[in-house]
């Protein structure tokens, strides 16, 4: 029996190259490992854990936060979702308005 080594490395960056291209297992370039290896550790390292959170998750965490040090920010993101609603109003309102853009006589209230 021959033992064939495989690059984890290039395993992992064939990962990258499918989250990020979103190619079919069978067409990944034959430059990376055979898409049977790569899939097999794929399966393996997206298995969660007790938490929910996968080895991968993790190495990908890791890798944006070491990124993101590296250009002098926080090596987490922090993020505030804002959204607006358009409220329609009666004739006694004390507040009027008019949202031009979804044509509602009323006023907008923001959340963040």
């Amino acid at each position: 029996n021959t033992l064939i080594t495989v690059d984890l490395y290039e395993v992992f960056c064939a990962v990258l190259y499918l989250l990020r291209t979103g190619c079919q297992w069978r067409f990944l370039p034959s430059d990376f490992p055979k898409w049977q290896t790569v899939y097999a550790y794929w399966r393996k390292w997206n298995e969660p854990d007790e938490h929910g959170v996968s080895v991968l998750e993790r190495a990908l965490k890791k890798q944006v936060g070491a990124a993101r040090e590296k250009q002098g920010r926080n090596d987490s993101s922090t993020f505030l979702i804002v959204d607006a609603q358009s409220v329609k109003h009666t004739d006694t309102a004390g507040q009027k308005g008019y949202d031009a853009g979804k044509k509602v006589s009323g006023i907008k209230r923001h959340i963040a």
